[in-house]
Parts: C-alpha cells; structure tokens; sequence
C-alpha cells in the first residue's frame, strides 16, 4: 500500500508542478498594463486572477492543517454561493494590489503549500477528511482541484492572449 500511495503521491506532485508551469508561462511576458486589464475572465484580469489562486492556496492549505489536526474546514462544505463569496470577496479585497505583489503572493501561497505538503505522511494524504467516510475529500483529492484551478485559468489566460493577438 505504501508503494502505491508514495507513486500516487508522486503522480500528484508532478501534476501540481505542471499545472503551476503551464499557469506562470500562461502570462510570461505581458505588461503591467495588460496584467491589468479586464475581460480576461468575465471582468477579471490576470492580476485578479492570480490574486484569487493565491487566495485559494492559502485557504487550501489553511484546510489541510485542520484536517490534519482532525477538524473539518469550512472549505470542505462549500457550495457554489459560498465559492462565489469567497471570489468576490477575495476580488474586491486585491483591486488594487499592485501587479508584483499579486505575483508574489501567488508564488509565496504555493511555496507555503507544498512545503506544508513535503512533511504529510502517506496515510494522511490519502486519509478521509473529518467527517467523509470515503476519502473523497482527502488531502490528495482537494488536490486535484488545486491542479483544475491552475489548469482552467491558465487556459483563459492563453484564450484570452490568443484573443488579443498574441
């Protein structure tokens, strides 16, 4: 079982690290001002953008520790109005945080997770959350939405470019 849980592990990792690639390359090279401009997603820019993965990633990590110290997070339970909040919130907070701040914060966010991910045993990672009979919520598989998030949004991101004729 540890042999599988360490390859799922690594799986995972690989596929974090690759959705994290494809999201920085997504914006290298655009100007301040394109880093701030709306309609990148609805009225999004990149910079929002990335002010939201950051806000995510502390978050997420903010739930692992719970789980870890065997609460259950308010992350676990979200609904579509909660996530909504969050991102609006979260949107209206980062207005005007300046484009390398933003850049920073996403770069620090994830850098704290995974460094928190690197001292996770196996059977934690892959354990059920508090509360979730079925490992659906484990460690492991809030980390495939960390990879969507990073996947989804770099894609708009190179639509978005694409669009604009680069």
């Amino acid at each position: 079982m540890d042999f599988l849980a360490t390859a799922r592990r690594q799986m995972l990792a690989g596929q974090v690290n690759d959705a994290r690639q494809r999201l920085l390359a997504s914006f290298e090279g655009l100007s301040d001002e394109e880093m701030t401009e709306p309609g990148v997603k609805s009225e999004w820019s990149v910079r929002d953008i990335l002010c939201n993965i950051a806000a995510w990633d502390r978050t997420t990590t903010e739930c692992f520790r719970a789980m870890l110290a065997g609460e259950r997070h308010p992350l676990l339970d979200m609904g579509e109005d909660e996530v909504e909040e969050f991102e609006q919130a979260n949107y209206e907070a980062n207005t005007n945080k300046p484009t390398a701040e933003a850049i920073e914060e996403l770069n620090s966010a994830r850098e704290e997770l995974v460094a928190f991910l690197r001292d996770v045993p196996n059977a934690e990672m892959f354990a059920p959350a508090p509360g979730d009979e079925h490992a659906d919520m484990s460690i492991g598989a809030c980390l495939a939405v960390t990879v969507s998030l990073d996947e989804d949004n770099a894609e708009a991101i190179e639509q978005w470019r694409e669009e604009q004729g680069e």
